[in-house]
Order: C-alpha cells, then sequence, then structure tokens
C-alpha cells in the first residue's frame, strides 16, 4: 500500500499525462472537447478512476464517453509508462457531475437576479431609517 504523499503524486501524474494524450495524440474525431477534472487512485494503485467533463450537450457527451472506452487500453499503456509503479492501473471513465451541478446553479442565480426588484439589485433602500450620527448631544456651548 502506498502512503498519502505519494497517491496524491501519482493522482497528478496520471492527470497531466491523460490531458496531454487526450489534447496531442488521441485521434478519435468523436472525442469532444474534454477536460480530465482529476483522478483518484486507490490505496493499491490498481485502478485509477477519471473524472472528466466535456463542452457541449447530452449527445457530444455521450459520443466522447465512447470515444473514451475504446481508447482505455492505449491511454493505459501510455500512462503505465511514466508510472513508477509495478503495474498500472485500470482507468475507469466517469463524467464529472460538479461541473454540470456549478452550471446549472449558476443559471439558477442569475435567473433569481433577474426576478429582483430593481432597487434591491442596485443596493437601494426605500426606507430612511438610518440612523445619522447625533451632533454633540451632551454638549454646551459656552
Amino acid at each position: 500500500m502506498a502512503n498519502d504523499r505519494r497517491i496524491a503524486r501519482l493522482e497528478s501524474l496520471v492527470r497531466e499525462r491523460l490531458a496531454e494524450l487526450l489534447q496531442r495524440e488521441v485521434k478519435d474525431p468523436r472525442l469532444g472537447f474534454v477536460t480530465v477534472q482529476r483522478v483518484e487512485l486507490d490505496r493499491e494503485i490498481t485502478r485509477a478512476k477519471v473524472f472528466w467533463s466535456v463542452y457541449g450537450d447530452e449527445n457530444v457527451r455521450r459520443t466522447t464517453a465512447r470515444a473514451l472506452a475504446s481508447a482505455t487500453r492505449f491511454l493505459t499503456r501510455e500512462v503505465a509508462a511514466v508510472l513508477t509503479t509495478r503495474h498500472a492501473p485500470r482507468l475507469e471513465f466517469y463524467f464529472d457531475e460538479s461541473i454540470e451541478g456549478m452550471i446549472r446553479l449558476e443559471q439558477l442565480f442569475d435567473e433569481v437576479r433577474r426576478d429582483e426588484p430593481e432597487a434591491l439589485v442596485d443596493g437601494e433602500d426605500s426606507s430612511s431609517d438610518v440612523d445619522q450620527p447625533a451632533e454633540d448631544a451632551g454638549g454646551t456651548d459656552s
């Protein structure tokens, strides 16, 4: 079993190598604009969960998933070449749902901002109950 620092280093190395391979060496036309978000290695370094996202709709996502599945053996072999481990981890590709969730939240925030009254958006308050500083309340002029 590997320690946490070694696993973190290997995860980073796998992520960087996969990003490079997907950008420069995989020539599958089905592959969309893929971003490798993160890699999670198990403690035994036998399995690597690769979380990815792609720019586009559901159709682009499915097509990219098929392209990644067909390139898995090539990607595993190339990743194994840069690792200092006895065995190459088995790559498993997972679509990263968190990016879609963040985009959806931003859209909801935009809708709320559009629906707010103009005065609240501008930071103005219709009531003027703000206390003004008192002018020398206890002093008398001589």
